[in-house]
């Protein structure tokens, strides 16, 4: 007789809790848009020469460690980019709602990059670009050098102002 009692008493409570549970989930979402990515074309393939993960001991570099996958660099996806579909009110705003959009657009794209090539004096670089932004770039190109009769592959780094050696070892970093 107690345990029936006892089944009566959950199942009574269930059934008095269970049209609330129904009324939260029958409640509309707000959902919000996603914003708007200019220019934005397919995940770039990163060349296997660069692909990996690469460390460096310069100071000047922005970078102790970089992390280049197929698609990505540092967990940020690398995509093409056609700068002539981004709005010149985004890449150059001037009134309020325009920068307003403008940070809209960076705030949407902050984990994306745009993968290019670059031309330099000492050979065609990849760059990783942020897809909004200006002047915060970074381009590597795979070399190698001998060292103690052995050939050592390394990735040669610019950013335009500053450039750094990165080694696929942390001991290699330290000797070079």
């Amino acid at each position: 007789m107690k345990r029936s009692f006892k089944f009566s008493l959950i199942a009574a409570a269930l059934m008095a809790v269970t049209p609330m549970g129904a009324s939260v989930l029958n409640k509309p979402a707000t959902v919000q848009a996603s914003q708007k990515i200019y220019g934005m074309g397919r995940k770039y393939t990163v060349p296997k020469s660069i692909r990996g993960t690469w460390y460096t001991t310069s100071s000047s570099a922005k970078y102790k460690t970089v992390r280049i996958g197929i698609h990505s660099f540092n967990g940020k996806t690398v995509y093409h980019q056609n700068k002539n579909a981004i709005p010149d009110r985004i890449l150059n705003p001037i009134t309020k709602s325009q920068m307003r959009e403008q940070k809209r657009a960076m705030k949407a794209t902050e984990n994306k990059l745009a993968g290019s090539y670059t031309k330099r004096a000492s050979g065609e670089y990849f760059t990783f670009a942020p897809w909004l932004g200006f002047e915060q770039w970074d381009m590597f190109k795979a070399k190698t050098m001998r060292s103690n009769g052995k050939t050592i592959k390394y990735l040669d780094y610019s950013n335009g102002y500053t450039s750094a050696k990165y080694f696929k070892s942390r001991s290699l970093a330290r000797k070079h």
